[in-house]
């Protein structure tokens, strides 16, 4: 299948907890023959302006993207912001105050670590993931590395998943403020892999606040799913988006692992387009 016509919108980098650069994102696109992608690094837009730079050497198409973490409870929820002005004040205040909060959440988790009796220590985990996102995927593989499981699934079913031992959310933003915050930096939202995060029974509320879209062709929905969720956003009147959720070769999820048709995308730039000239009228 040709993949001209398609797009991939939810790629990460190393500068959250993908393994691949920007700029070798966009070459692996550029061969793949997907000329329009969006890095939607977790809560950071650090790999932007090289990825900028390769994409325009290169002609593909770098839709401004990132994935927001946002919570209900203790339930993870990420909604995915593109199209956003990359300079705006109010996606520099997600960025600085995740990183503020992912931080604290990685000391309480180093201290519920240690009273375990694993022998970590903050600043090693700190050195080992480096310029990526503070979070649970790379503590997990940092926890492997150490040679304390086999593997980051094992980690995250032993004592890192939601509501095991040493779980913590990262105490910011609801679905709700999150949604608001990527809006008025300018971008559309989605919430991704809705058929991971589980939350169908407040879709509707979610997009009473605001959402735009919802991620349908994605590598953790089958089929079933895939049209359950572009029925879904048919009948709530809201946009579809999807993407391989790339994290890296080893990952299992690969860049071409799941397309948008890119009529969709261009759906997505006109949405971004109307809002501006709402909130500028």
């Amino acid at each position: 299948m040709s993949v001209s016509g398609f797009a991939d919108l939810h790629i990460h980098t190393r500068h959250s907890d993908g393994t691949e650069t920007p700029a070798e994102i966009i070459e692996k696109s550029a061969k793949l023959g997907i000329m329009c992608v969006s890095i939607t690094d977790h809560d950071t837009i650090a790999g932007y302006e090289e990825a900028l730079d390769a994409a325009n050497r290169l002609g593909v198409e770098l839709l401004p993207g990132i994935e927001v973490s946002s919570y209900i409870g203790d339930k993870s929820v990420h909604i995915l912001g593109y199209l956003m002005d990359m300079d705006n004040e109010f996606l520099a205040q997600i960025v600085t105050d995740n990183r503020e909060s992912r931080l604290l959440r990685m000391g309480r988790m180093v201290d519920k670590l240690k009273a375990l009796g694993y022998a970590v220590t903050l600043e090693e985990i700190l050195e080992y993931i480096g310029e990526g996102t503070l979070g649970r995927a790379l503590l997990a593989k940092f926890l492997v590395a150490k040679g304390f499981f086999k593997n980051p699934k094992a980690v995250f079913e032993t004592i890192l998943g939601d509501g095991k031992p040493v779980y913590e959310p990262v105490p910011r933003f609801t679905p709700e403020e999150a949604i608001g915050l990527i809006k008025v930096s300018g971008g559309v939202t989605s919430l991704a892999h809705p058929g991971f995060t589980d939350v169908d029974e407040i879709m509707p509320s979610l997009v009473g606040a605001g959402l735009d879209a919802i991620e349908a062709f994605s590598p953790q929905h089958d089929e079933a799913s895939q049209r359950r969720y572009t029925t879904m956003a048919e009948r709530l009147g809201v946009l579809v988006t999807g993407g391989s959720d790339n994290h890296g070769p080893e990952s299992g999820r690969r860049i071409g692992g799941a397309f948008l048709p890119r009529s969709h995308v261009e759906s997505l730039k006109k949405r971004a387009a109307w809002q501006a000239a709402a909130r500028h009228a």
